[in-house]
């Protein structure tokens, strides 16, 4: 029985196992990080290509691409702080903890890689 293989073996199935789960992780993080952008900079993108636009056209896109919900913010006391701009605030919050986890998982995934290269 060759136990330094064995070890290697299995230290290589655990490291990329390991990497695989970083590489989901920061791809889920990535999705969510460009939806709350798509959320964020979409609509005065739309705006701007509504603008030269057919209504017809504009009428298929936005429903697709934003649907025919009302704004819940527009239904609540207007004397209270403007729930939009509070969530937006959380959401550029929301995009610099996703830009630092993305930012630590490539250095996580980095680690593993180098290790599986020192593993040989």
């Amino acid at each position: 029985m060759d136990r330094k293989a064995i070890a290697r073996t299995e230290r290589r199935r655990q490291a990329l196992e390991a990497l695989e789960f970083e590489r989901a992780r920061a791809a889920a993080l990535q999705e969510r990080l460009e939806a709350i952008v798509a959320e964020l900079d979409g609509p005065a993108l739309d705006a701007a290509i509504f603008a030269r636009l057919a209504p017809e056209d504009v009428e298929i896109v936005r429903a697709a691409l934003q649907g025919d919900e009302a704004d819940p913010a527009e239904a609540l006391d207007p004397e209270l702080e403007d729930p939009r701009e509070e969530q937006k605030a959380w959401l550029e919050e929301e995009i610099v903890r996703l830009e630092e986890e993305i930012a630590s998982s490539d250095g996580r995934q980095q680690a593993f890689e180098r290790y599986l290269d020192a593993l040989g």
